[in-house]
């Protein structure tokens, strides 16, 4: 095994086991910092690292959605209903099989395109 590869998985395991005390700790990052002698532009440097595997490992994990559903048989149709639009109001609701999704009124751009995007991934 590469000897950077081994040193980096020492490091990373060292600075988990920082980022963790720290976080628990109840204190402030800088307080904590402080009172432990870690250089701050250190702890965020290597926090942001600890973040950025932790995502890694939780999306090799995760099992992806596939791509393409089975086509059933009989046709599948979505109620689509639109309500009076009033601020706080539901302005979209669309009910397919047992899934219910409502948009609210004065909900931005990327929320619609969030939806759409999932739905057409359905």
């Amino acid at each position: 095994m590469d000897v950077q590869v081994v040193t980096h998985e020492v490091r990373m395991q060292k600075w988990i086991g920082i980022v963790r005390d720290c976080r628990s700790s109840g204190k402030t990052i800088k307080t904590w910092c402080d009172d432990n002698g870690i250089n701050l532009k250190s702890y965020y440097y290597w926090q942001r690292k600890v973040c950025l595997e932790t995502c890694r490992e939780i999306e090799a994990v995760q099992k992806p959605m596939p791509e393409v559903l089975p086509i059933k048989e009989k046709s599948v149709f979505a109620e689509l209903s639109i309500p009076k639009n009033n601020v706080g109001k539901i302005a979209v609701s669309i009910q397919r099989d047992n899934m219910h999704i409502n948009v609210y009124s004065g909900a931005d751009t990327s929320t619609l395109e969030t939806v759409f995007a999932t739905l057409r991934k359905l």
